[in-house]
């Protein structure tokens, strides 16, 4: 009998199909996209390079069993992060290059958080009929480093429109002083 703390020994992987072990120690058999074995991918990179998301839940316009018929499809277009994200990754630790399908999942996941973070902000300012920055604030109220890091963004914004607003009123003084 085997330990149940122990996991299982990994089965070998049939055609098609890979042996992916989960957090709970638990294997998982998934499908790679051209129906071949994938060498040395992970389940997100796969999911990631067959246009799949990791997460349990998608927001897809139209097609849905609950989808509203008059909704128009949006198609999100790829690839308009990635400059950002892999200098992002590279501030954050990761190679100057990291591999495409890392880049594409990282940006999913970006997409995906601030779509859901938007609808949420949403329904929040729905009640008052007009969508504020608060209602972002209130969000992440509970995330602290989340929260710090807005309210110094913001103040950072509001420095610079007021240094901006100095500079063109100087601007114009000195043009009709000139005249």
């Amino acid at each position: 009998m085997q330990n149940p703390a122990t996991p299982a020994p990994a089965a070998a992987p049939s055609k098609g199909k890979s042996a992916v072990q989960n957090p709970s120690g638990h294997h998982a058999a998934t499908t790679a996209p051209s129906g071949t074995p994938s060498k040395g991918k992970s389940a997100a990179a796969q999911a990631a390079a067959a246009g799949q998301g990791s997460s349990s839940h998608h927001h897809s316009a139209g097609g849905g069993a609950g989808a509203d018929a008059s909704a128009p499809t949006l198609k999100r277009k790829r690839g308009v992060f990635q400059k950002d994200l892999q200098h992002m990754m590279y501030g954050f630790g990761d190679d100057p290059n990291p591999l495409p399908e890392t880049v594409a999942l990282l940006e999913d996941i970006v997409v995906e958080y601030v779509t859901d973070l938007v609808h949420k902000a949403q329904n929040v300012a729905s009640k008052r009929g007009k969508l504020l920055t608060e209602d972002f604030l209130y969000l992440i109220r509970k995330d602290l480093r989340k929260l710090h890091r807005a309210t110094e963004l913001l103040s950072m914004n509001e420095e610079l429109k007021q240094a901006r607003k100095a500079f063109d009123v100087d601007e114009e003084t000195l043009a009709t002083n000139a005249v």
